[in-house]
Order: C-alpha cells, then structure tokens, then sequence
C-alpha cells in the first residue's frame, strides 16, 4: 500500500510538473472561459447601452389626425429626430447625416387609407454603417415600438365598429379568436407548465453532465498516454521497472495518479465553463424562473452515487487503453498523435446524445453508437438525471465488462518487457504502407 501511495503521489508531482498539463488542464480553463465571457459580456452591455441611447429620425409628407396620433405615440416613447424635408430623397440625404440608426417614413396617403379602412404603409430604413449589432438592434426597437402600436390601434378600431354594429364579444377575442394553452405529463403528473419552458430548464442543468464526462475522460487520457512516453522518452521507464515494486502497482499508481489529476481538470473547466455561460448569456431574458423540484426532476443522492460510480468505471477503462496504447510511442508527440484517435469515439457519442436521445436516431446509427463503450456513460447521466436508475445499471453493467478487458489488456503489456522495447510510430507506419 506505501509502494501504491508513493507512485501515486510520484505521477502526481510529475503530471502537474509539466507546464503542459499544469497549464493546459487545469489553469488555462479556468481563466480563459471567464475572460472569454466577460469579454462576451462587456461587448453586449455596450450593444445595450447604444439601444437604449439610440435615437430614431422620423419623416412624413402625411397630415391628418390619425397621422397625428401615431406620431404623438412616437415622441412621448423614445427619442425622436425629426426631419423636415421637401421629398423622401432630401429626407433620406438628411437623415444619413444624423446619429440615428433609422428612419420611420409616414407615406402620404397614410391618414387617408385608415380613416377608409384599408392599410396604411410605414417605411422604415436602416443605415448601416458600420454593420453591427447595435445598429441591426436598433431597427428591432423601433419594429417593435411600431408593432405594439398596431396593436392596440387594431384593438381601438375593432372596439369602435362593435359599439357602432351591437357585436358581441371582446376586440382581443376578434382579432385573435384562438388562444393556445400550453401543458406538459411528466412522470404520470399533469403540469401547467409549457413544454418549452420544461425543456430549457432540463437543458440548462444536464447537458453539462454530458461535457463532464467526455472533457474528464478526455484530460484522462491525453494525461495518462502523455505520463507514459515523457517515461519512455526521458529513458527512465527502465529504472523505474528495475525497482522492487510489483508491475500492477505501478500500473495502478499510473492510473490513480491521471485520475486526480483529470478531475482537477474537470473541476476547473466545469467553474470556467459555467462562469462562461452565466457572462456570455446574461443578457438573455430567463425562460423561466421554475424550481427544479417544482417538476421533481433532478438527480437524487442515489442518482449522484450511481453517476459517480459511471464515471470512475469510464476513467479507468479511458486511462487503461490510452497507457497501453501509449507504450508503443516513442516521444510525446507521437502519444498524443495515438491519443487523438482515442479521443474521436469519445466525442462523437458526447456532442449526438447531447442534443438527442438514443432512441431518436435511425436504427443503423443507434447500433453504432451503441457498439461505442462511451456512449453507455453519457446515456447513463442522462438517465440518471430523469431517475430511470436501471439504464444506469445496465450502462454501469456494460463499462465495467468493458473495463475489465481494457485493464486485462493493459496488465498484459505491463507484464512482459514490451512496455519497454515497444515502438511504433507514424514513421512505421508510413514505411508498412509503402511496402504493400
């Protein structure tokens, strides 16, 4: 147990040692994510100070009161510029010299086609000078501005003809007769709740479940072949293996010591990556202010047990195959050359099953992925997340079979010399297909 504990303390110190790893893995998420969504967020606190502060040109060659009236509407809403012109051309020439981002044009005849009942016509233009978000904003304000107005002067005029003809009913029912009322059945229960707003909230706390366990599997694995070749690389593997310490504890150590170091990781790009999402994002309206346990959805005590449980059997298995697979590279470089086609099967399942479930896909696909042993880990924290506790069982089942034959495989290689002697590189590769 001392040998175990002193070669798992030895891969730490060494793993962290490297600039690479330390900075890479563990520092470099937690300080890039924050500044990349401060940044993020300066940028869209800026857009909404120039919404906010925009103004508007206005121009008309229409008089009368239902003219009036909307531009009345206008200036007691905003900030307005008005332009006095003797045509839409100087008017538009005029307006570009302006700071406003629009014009809302008031065509001659608008009074006029109203008070007929038919439509009355707005232009409005956009000057785009220097085409970003701010100005394209802009125009949404006043689109916006324009259309509560419309609405309500709908209502005022449906209002007016049923007092004029005895109707029956409200202006709102008349003008929008269909009203949608939206429910969701979640575990059996009946909510007054909007799907939509059920799936934001899902999303919002369990897709990181899924980017947890493919970004620890993957800095478990770039960690634990990386270890290996500066071993083989530096030439004191041999020295290593010479000592009176059994093999399996050295593999045992090696492992170990990737696991910490990959939940380090793990632990710093999930804080990075939420304080990215909550800067990045908070200019977004909530979707809703929902408890999670308002629709009893989560993952309980047992549901966490059983994640963590999914999660060590899928580090050991990732870290196994990425130690024997790291043994017959020469240099670093070519490790992590190996490790990148390790890494694909992982994250081709992560970022399908993130957005969709298993049994969504064509059958062909589902049996694919399925043949995938990482694609067991995302389905089971997902399961996890909606208490069906047997598919974790089932995917916990399946890892630790899998397991056990990555750890048989790497214990084999770890037994003989050929931890020691085993090269291969891309190199050979190269020279075998030339060959055929």
């Amino acid at each position: 147990m001392n040998n175990l504990l002193a070669i798992v303390v030895k891969e730490i110190k060494e793993l962290v040692r490297d600039p690479k790893i330390l900075i890479g893995v563990i520092l470099m998420p937690i300080i890039i994510f924050p500044v990349m969504g401060s940044a993020i967020q300066i940028s869209q606190e800026s857009v909404q100070r120039a919404i906010i502060g925009a103004s508007f040109a206005v121009y008309t060659d229409d008089s009368g009161f239902v003219t009036d009236a909307f531009l009345e509407y206008l200036y007691n809403n905003n900030t307005v510029v008005p332009i006095e012109a003797v045509n839409l051309e100087d008017a538009l020439r005029q307006f570009q010299e302006t700071d406003s981002n629009a014009l809302i044009y008031i065509a001659n005849g608008y009074h006029e086609n109203i008070t007929l009942g038919q439509k009355g016509v707005i232009q409005v233009y956009a000057n785009l000078r220097k085409l970003n978000m701010a100005e394209t904003s802009s125009t949404d304000v006043v689109s916006s501005l324009i259309n509560i107005y419309n609405y309500y002067f709908g209502i005022t005029k449906i209002r007016n003809l049923m007092e004029d003809t005895g109707a029956i009913g409200t202006p709102e029912a008349i003008r929008s007769p269909i009203s949608i009322h939206y429910y969701s059945i979640l575990k059996g229960t009946v909510l007054d709740i909007p799907p939509m707003s059920i799936f934001t909230l899902v999303m919002s706390q369990s897709i990181m479940l899924p980017i947890m366990v493919m970004m620890m599997v993957m800095f478990a694995i770039q960690m634990a072949a990386t270890s290996i070749a500066l071993e083989k690389e530096q030439k004191t593997l041999e020295t290593f293996m010479t000592l009176p310490v059994s093999r399996m504890t050295i593999l045992a150590g090696k492992l170990s010591g990737s696991i910490v170091i990959a939940i380090a990781g793990s632990v710093s790009y999930l804080i990075g990556f939420g304080y990215y999402m909550n800067s990045a994002f908070s200019f977004v309206p909530e979707a809703t202010t929902m408890s999670i346990d308002a629709v009893d959805i989560g993952i309980t005590p047992v549901g966490f047990l059983l994640v963590g449980v999914v999660i060590f059997v899928t580090l050991v298995s990732a870290l196994a195959m990425a130690i024997s697979v790291a043994v017959f590279a020469d240099n670093v470089r070519t490790a992590q050359s190996f490790t990148g086609v390790l890494i694909t099967p992982i994250m081709i399942p992560a970022i399908i099953l993130m957005f969709s479930d298993i049994e969504m896909l064509p059958q062909t696909t589902q049996w694919i992925l399925l043949v995938i042993p990482y694609t067991h880990s995302i389905i089971a924290t997902k399961a996890a997340f909606l208490g069906e506790y047997l598919v974790v069982i089932r995917s916990i089942v399946f890892m630790s079979a899998w397991t056990l034959v990555v750890l048989y495989i790497a214990a084999k290689i770890f037994s003989t010399e050929r931890i020691i002697t085993a090269q291969f590189t891309l190199g050979d590769l190269g020279k075998r297909l030339r060959q055929r």
